[in-house]
């Protein structure tokens, strides 16, 4: 996004001076997005096809005397510019980033969440009723650590005291009764040796302390992607398994590719199995495939996005199809 606001708070800088701020600043972003929908297939459905949503961002940065820097962040989202996601972190050069996210999914396996490339949208988008399956702890009050890259691995970690408190609470505040507590992890390795390759892996365990028999959920995932030239490839696949008898989990498959025509027209093609691992019947695979592209113009991009799903949700014969124009605006 285009900056437009940027405004040094000297004031603020005072304030920090107990913990050694010599400098801070305020940055205000946004953008705007209008789109048009259509619907099809079994699970066709009728409404007013047009939509539009708006988000503000408020970034404060600063610098410590010791040489770390800090970024403070809120985020409004929505029709209606709601609040959204906050997070506030420090960066302690050689030593990694330090931070607590509230919602805006910086950190964790959360990021892996669509490692194939595309133009514009996912598979699944606006036709999938299962999605990926990763990152079931959430965003929400959550600690994170991302290290330095050295010899081209960079590790990412976030940890939740509590899963079920959700809430982005205030400084000083304590809600909900929290009986699960959870843990995940992001590596990423971009080897020198081999330009354009990107191999990633992604590893959550959510303990439920609910009672003494109760089991872990668990996530895996782990992903490729290769960019020669104008052309992206990627794979990925992902398994979501909850602890709860008789619950249901997922095995996800997903692949990309999408090409640059130039610097400012990109095309992709996606597809996505999703099966159903479903314990006390039989499985079910939910297929979803998509087109893509995107063409960018200064500060608005123009997309589309045209996709369709069989056995949606795991219900064999439900279909649906989706297509999908946007414009975006960055200011």
């Amino acid at each position: 996004m285009n900056n437009f606001k940027k405004v040094g708070l000297t004031a603020l800088a005072g304030s920090l001076a107990m913990i050694g701020a010599s400098q801070a600043d305020v940055v205000l972003s946004g953008g705007a997005e209008v789109t048009y929908s259509t619907t099809g297939g079994t699970s066709d459905s009728t409404g007013n096809p047009l939509g539009s949503s708006f988000n503000i961002g408020i970034t404060g940065t600063g610098e410590l005397d010791n040489g770390w820097t800090f970024t403070a962040a809120t985020d409004f989202a929505g029709q209606n510019t709601a609040a959204d996601s906050a997070y506030i972190k420090f960066d302690m050069g050689d030593l990694g980033t330090i931070g607590i996210d509230q919602g805006a999914g910086y950190a964790g396996i959360g990021t892996l969440g669509n490692e194939v490339p595309t133009a514009y949208e996912e598979a699944g988008h606006g036709v999938s009723g299962s999605g990926h399956s990763l990152d079931g702890q959430g965003d929400t009050n959550a600690l994170t650590y991302k290290s330095p890259t050295v010899m081209g691995f960079t590790l990412d970690l976030e940890y939740h005291p509590t899963i079920n408190s959700t809430a982005k609470q205030e400084a000083g505040a304590m809600s909900g009764a929290g009986n699960s507590s959870g843990y995940n992890y992001a590596i990423t390795y971009a080897p020198e040796a081999i330009s354009g390759l990107t191999l990633a892996y992604g590893h959550s365990i959510t303990d439920d302390q609910s009672a003494a028999s109760a089991n872990d959920d668990t996530e895996h995932t782990m992903a490729i992607n290769y960019v020669v030239g104008s052309i992206s490839v990627g794979y990925q696949q992902s398994e979501s398994q909850t602890g709860g008898a008789n619950e249901n989990g997922n095995n996800v498959e997903e692949f990309g590719i999408a090409l640059a025509v130039n610097e400012n027209l990109s095309v992709s093609y996606n597809s996505m199995e999703n099966e159903d691992d479903d314990p006390s019947g039989t499985n079910m695979t939910e297929d979803s495939t998509g087109l893509s592209a995107a063409y960018t113009m200064g500060s608005a991009s123009f997309r589309l996005a045209m996709n369709d799903a069989d056995n949606v949700n795991g219900v064999s014969g439900t279909t649906d199809e989706n297509m999908e124009l946007s414009l975006s605006l960055s200011f």
